[in-house]
């Protein structure tokens, strides 16, 4: 009887830390934990780094503040899981916007097709518009083929199986997919949508998982001459997210 109260109170404290986590709008310290829900410390410390461990909480690089994972709001509900990827991931896309005057796009793949579930938009009469929800082809441009080539190979394998366009070069697409991985971007002009450019690059968490495409999108002249430079910027932005995620 002693070991079955244990066992649920552990699960009663887990519980306690990620109701407490979720609800709050920023991370909390250890002591913040504690103060709230009054855990012995050390029993606490315990607790948060097993839940570390298991993806369902993250603390912050060099610091003792906590935050609910990605992982473990993807375990719950899809929407919460892009809400929380579009919180970790507007800063850097605000940031990329004002380096570039071009638009930033996050988009997943949502079972065989592409979706974009974030956008951010430049102060520009002149620009690539795109909204949440908005679907994206993955055979064409590349924001979708980033989408394409870096996701798990049995769903690849299921978007090639039925999922293209009639008449594409199933061959011409498949080799693309693998440039596209061995050089970590990819870059198209007017292949998705007429004058428009777009560069891509995948999105990873810490554990290399692939979770999102993140990319800049623009008129395809503004290209010109600033591919090297764009492609550096979205890379180093990728990869200061993934050690967030």
């Amino acid at each position: 009887m002693a070991e079955r109260k244990e066992k649920l109170d552990a699960v009663g404290r887990i519980a306690r830390i990620m109701e407490l986590l979720c609800s709050s709008g920023e991370t909390l310290t250890l002591r913040e934990i504690e103060a709230r829900i009054a855990i012995p410390r050390s029993t606490l410390h315990r607790l948060l780094s097993s839940l570390e461990k298991e993806e369902w909480v993250h603390r912050e690089a060099g610091t003792e503040q906590f935050r609910p994972s990605v992982g473990f709001f993807l375990l719950n509900n899809r929407n919460l899981f892009y809400d929380e990827l579009i919180r970790i991931t507007s800063p850097e896309m605000e940031r990329l916007v004002a380096e570039t005057d071009k638009t930033c796009i996050l988009s997943v793949l949502e079972g065989l097709e592409g979706r974009c579930i974030h956008a951010v938009d430049p102060p520009m009469a002149v620009k690539f518009v795109a909204h949440r929800g908005m679907p994206v082809p993955v055979h064409a441009g590349a924001t979708g083929k980033v989408l394409l080539a870096f996701s798990p190979a049995g769903l690849r394998e299921r978007i090639f199986a039925g999922s293209l366009p009639e008449g594409t070069d199933r061959l011409a697409l498949r080799a693309e997919l693998d440039e596209i991985v061995r050089r970590g971007y990819a870059y198209s002009r007017e292949e998705w949508i007429a004058n428009a450019g777009d560069i891509s690059v995948p999105l990873f968490d810490r554990r290399g998982l692939f979770v999102a495409q993140l990319g800049l999108a623009g008129l395809a002249a503004s290209f010109t001459g600033r591919e090297e430079k764009t492609v550096t910027s979205l890379q180093e932005a990728s990869a200061r997210l993934s050690r967030l995620l």
